[in-house]
């Protein structure tokens, strides 16, 4: 059987003297650390965006990809041209109708209107303050379970139930080959419990998007242990620096 595509995972390199200097500059405590840090990985993350378009040339009929976020489809789509099948979690409603629009015409596509998370629950989830109900699905890429900050409004938020994600890999009957994760912080429940979980060995290539910005007292520090684990393990690969 021929070998699949696989990454390895490993920091992106440090290159040319604009990125020399903030790599510089992310070791300043506080905020201009932080945001020094955050340019950085802006242009690495831009760099890193080809491995998953690898991944996906190497992904078939027969295999079964995870989109968590869907938002309005745009990855689900990629993921299921492929062939393979896809199952898509989308908890804010105007998102998911326009998922459902966008992926009408694919059958390999399963929707879920919920949300994922690390254990099952019912919470709110927290939308921008410029979402309108005379636009559901505009300003919803940063809706978020965890994250209600000023740029949220909470006449907006809307509760929406929450799967228990490690249950649901388990009683799979099938692996799984990529994996995307984009929930606006709460990748960090799920990773915190994938980490040594026996889950892990039934999952080929994970893609998060992680959001430190957030917390970044909080979550940088997370991000980067992370990274070190991912850089030890075999399988899954997985990239921390996809978007």
């Amino acid at each position: 059987m021929t070998k699949r595509t696989q990454p390895v995972a490993k920091r992106p390199d440090v290159q040319g003297a604009f990125e020399k200097a903030m790599a510089l500059g992310a070791r300043v405590p506080g905020k201009l650390g932080y945001v020094a840090r955050r340019k950085l990985k802006r242009r690495q993350c831009a760099r890193m965006q080809d491995t998953f378009s690898q991944v996906l040339e190497d992904t078939r009929a027969g295999d079964l990809c995870i989109d968590l976020g869907a938002n309005v489809g745009t990855i689900t789509r990629r993921m299921a041209l492929t062939g393979a099948d896809v199952i898509s979690f989308e908890p804010d409603p105007g998102a998911f109708a326009a998922l459902q629009d966008a992926v009408h015409d694919l059958q390999n596509v399963t929707l879920v209107h919920k949300a994922a998370g690390h254990q099952p629950d019912s919470l709110l989830l927290h939308r921008s303050a410029k979402w309108s109900p005379d636009d559901p699905s505009g300003h919803t890429q940063g809706s978020s379970l965890v994250h209600s900050g000023k740029d949220m409004a909470d006449e907006n938020a809307i509760r929406v139930d929450v799967v228990d994600f490690i249950a649901y890999i388990e009683a799979l009957d099938r692996d799984v080959r990529i994996l995307k994760m984009d929930i606006e912080g709460a990748e960090w429940g799920i990773l915190n419990r994938l980490v040594d979980h026996p889950i892990l060995s039934r999952i080929d290539c994970i893609f998060v998007e992680t959001h430190e910005r957030q917390d970044p007292e909080r979550y940088v520090p997370m991000f980067e242990a992370l990274q070190d684990w991912a850089e030890k393990i075999e399988r899954p690969y997985i990239n921390l620096y996809w978007v």
